[in-house]
């Protein structure tokens, strides 16, 4: 526990994403960090690892994954539709082309106070009362193993410290934006400690809807009843969000036990695409080209229902051998409707979807760190995913499509890996990680033709399907650290990653398109450099890797739409760097600059299709979600004004360069670059514990998009301003 009560004082002047050890009023102390299974320094660890702790959580208003991507350099998001409802996460480039389904296999390893979240739909999970968020960056085959190809993002929460404290939070901003949330802890005795966190999250919508425009009444056949007009709705996209959590720790003999019990429940309005004018959106011609507003014949909304329950236990077996047992069990109940930017019921949608998961891991090792450090390990996962589509055609093939599929999938690993310090200089790590993986999956897809006039004779329906996939693996990494001096290191490292085979969860419309397809590789090769001196003048990361794809998993075109499938080898490389610089720092005042940016290469160097002409259009493309650079950069001041008071601001600045966000690099899947800037200004009275604060984000207003694809597109936040207070204790 001690681990998490050090980070909870560290780091807060710093910029988004950069680890280094600062406090925010200026004193200096280490970063702990678990991402390696066990309490390291964050300055002795060989990879590239960025650390957003919950100050910058909290002064940034990171709310979801979408806000946290422009905290860290080199990660981007994907959002096909339903905004944040429906994201991918891609680290370096890698995951970019990940599947949004709710079946697939993420490139990104995302976990929640250690567990494992086995699909996309976790993603939507609100972040509040967060102790910290660690991302790791590049391929974690040991201790993470199967989908980390990308990264690992380690999303930990707060738990009670033994005093009866807690705080309270709410702001309000531009377009009817709400938000609260608030925590208290508290001692139930000598070794038991409870703390309850709550959030609500409302309004905030920017889109205005035209309901159905000039398509209202639109009858393509007398069967088919005439286009529906749901009205004029201005600043759609409100939030609706509940959220709340327990943790229950008790201390035992040589060890504590944690319990978490979480849930959220969203009935926000999803932020939904409009059409690029001029463009045929299936017949539809966007009458204007304002990006902030959009025609429906229905408005989209969403259903999330998030639970989380999990334990965990650390105990220490005698002096020599230290036992970590962690469990959980995760289930999303989620429903999503939307169209593709246009009013015409042309690929208008239903997704329903209900995932369940259940896993366990359990850890030993060495209990006192020394020159010879070990960790040996066994995961089991098991998950349930079902899934239910309408697609619906009326203005088009005078049809619906529906598609009803569920997947019952089991992994298993086995783990080691040592940390050996061969001198007092010299480390070298290795590990290895094997892994089993099966899969099974059935289901179905019909012409619904609820009108008798289906025109979807082109499609081979009904089709049923019942396939099963089962794979093993063996992944790793080794790396070897040297200490040039106390605070200069360089480090080198290979790793192979793995990420399991599947079965492409869209909608099904012939027999080979329910086929598995194959696990993905990645050999990756890493160096780079650390300086952290003691002084706190300065701290410096640069990381440079190459990485090597084998079966890169992918959607691609068939003559029915995309399907999910191998489309051979990419290779990929960059360099990361992050640092800090503490210009002023006195008693009474402090002035810091950070600065974050990461640089990318990437190729497909091989792709493999019966159609030619998607080999053409392919090969030698960067891979999605790929920008060649992105970064940002904070100045943030720190004064004493008088006793007990302090002011502070900051200046943040965020660049994401242009992308590509499909796999062909179409001109009409491009994200433009852009910059984005945000100011935030706060007085805290450290006696009363009250902070007042301000804040304004992408105050230049710049208009820039989420997500593009053809015609339609998801356009970011515009110019936004808020003030709040906080009252802790």
């Amino acid at each position: 526990m001690k681990a998490i009560f050090k980070v909870g004082s560290a780091m807060a002047l710093l910029a988004p994403g950069i680890a280094v050890a600062q406090i925010r009023d200026g004193g200096g102390s280490e970063i702990i960090v678990t991402a390696q299974k066990r309490e390291t320094r964050l300055a002795d660890i060989p990879a590239a690892i960025n650390v957003v702790t919950g100050a910058q959580i909290a002064d940034n208003g990171v709310s979801n994954f979408e806000d946290l991507t422009s905290q860290v350099a080199g990660m981007s998001i994907t959002s096909n539709f339903g905004g944040v409802a429906s994201t991918t996460i891609s680290i370096r480039g890698v995951g970019g082309q990940d599947d949004y389904r709710p079946n697939g296999s993420p490139s990104v390893a995302f976990h929640v106070d250690n567990i494992y979240q086995s699909s996309n739909v976790f993603l939507s999970v609100p972040f509040f009362d967060i102790e910290r968020v660690e991302v790791l960056k590049g391929p974690q085959g040991t201790l993470y193993g199967r989908n980390s190809t990308a990264g690992v993002v380690n999303l930990i929460t707060r738990g009670p410290d033994g005093k009866f404290d807690g705080y309270a939070q709410a702001d309000y901003a531009s377009y009817g934006r709400f938000r609260a949330e608030g925590a208290v802890s508290a001692p139930l005795g000598e070794r038991i400690g409870l703390r309850i966190a709550v959030l609500t999250d409302q309004g905030g919508g920017f889109m205005d809807g035209k309901g159905a425009g000039p398509a209202k009444g639109t009858q393509m056949r007398p069967q088919v009843p005439a286009l529906p007009d749901p009205g004029v709705r201005d600043n759609y996209g409100d939030r609706n969000l509940w959220a709340g959590r327990a943790t229950l720790r008790a201390e035992t003999d040589g060890g504590d036990l944690t319990l978490k019990l979480w849930g959220s429940r969203d009935r926000s309005e999803s932020q939904p695409q409009d059409s690029v004018a001029g463009v045929s959106n299936g017949g539809w011609l966007e009458p204007d080209n304002d990006p902030f507003t959009f025609y429906a014949n229905r408005y989209p909304r969403r259903r999330t229902d998030l639970f989380g329950v999990s334990g965990t236990l650390t105990q220490k077996l005698g002096d020599a051998l230290r036992l970590d047992l962690v469990v959980g069990h995760e289930e999303s109940d989620r429903t999503l409707d939307g169209a593709p930017g246009a009013p015409l019921r042309i690929n208008q949608f239903i997704f329903t979807d209900r995932v369940k998961q259940t896993s366990l891991e359990a850890r030993l090792s060495n209990a006192q760190e020394g020159g010879f450090d070990w960790v040996v390990g066994a995961y089991y996962l098991k998950d349930k995913t079902d899934f239910g589509t309408t697609l619906f055609y009326e203005d088009s093939r005078f049809t619906q499509i529906e598609t009803d599929y569920h997947q019952k999938r089991d992994s298993f690993a086995l783990f080691g890996q040592v940390d050996w310090r061969l001198f007092d200089r010299l480390t070298l790590t290795g590990g290895l990680r094997y892994t089993t993986e099966s899969s099974n999956y059935f289901g179905s897809t019909i012409d619904a033709n609820p009108y008798g006039i289906s025109l979807g004779v082109g499609l081979p329906l009904p089709v049923f399907f019942d396939n099963d996939f089962d794979d093993d693996n063996l992944s790793g990494r080794a790396s070897a650290k040297f200490d040039l001096t106390r605070s200069l290191s360089i480090y080198g490292a290979y790793g192979r990653g793995y990420k399991a085979g599947g079965f492409d969860g869209t909608s099904i419309f012939s027999a080979p398109e329910a086929l598995s397809f194959k696990s993905e590789t990645v050999d990756s090769f890493e160096g780079g450099i650390k300086w952290f001196p003691a002084s706190n003048l300065f701290n410096l990361s640069v990381d440079g890797f190459h990485y090597s794809f084998e079966n890169l998993q992918s959607s691609t075109a068939t003559p029915n739409g995309n399907v999910r499938t191998n489309i051979a080898a990419a290779k990929l490389k960059g360099v990361d760097v992050t640092g800090t610089l503490n210009l002023v720092r006195t008693e009474t005042q402090q002035l810091t600059f950070d600065i974050g940016a990461t640089f990318l290469d990437s190729e497909i160097t091989r792709f493999e299709s019966s159609n030619p002409v998607l080999v053409t259009l392919n090969l030698g493309n960067n891979l999605p979600a790929a920008p060649k650079a992105s970064g940002h950069a904070r100045l943030a001041h720190s004064i004493a004004l008088m006793p007990d008071w302090r002011l502070r601001s900051s200046v943040d600045v965020t660049y994401k360069g242009s992308e590509y966000k499909r796999l062909d690099n179409s001109l009409s899947s491009k994200t433009e670059a852009y910059t984005l800037l945000n100011l935030r200004l706060e007085l805290q009275n450290a006696a009363s514990g009250i902070s007042l604060y301000a804040y304004a984000r992408n105050v230049t207003d710049k208009r820039y998009y989420v997500d593009i694809a053809g015609p339609s597109r998801l356009v970011g936040a515009p110019r936004t301003f808020g003030a709040g207070a906080r009252f802790a204790w």
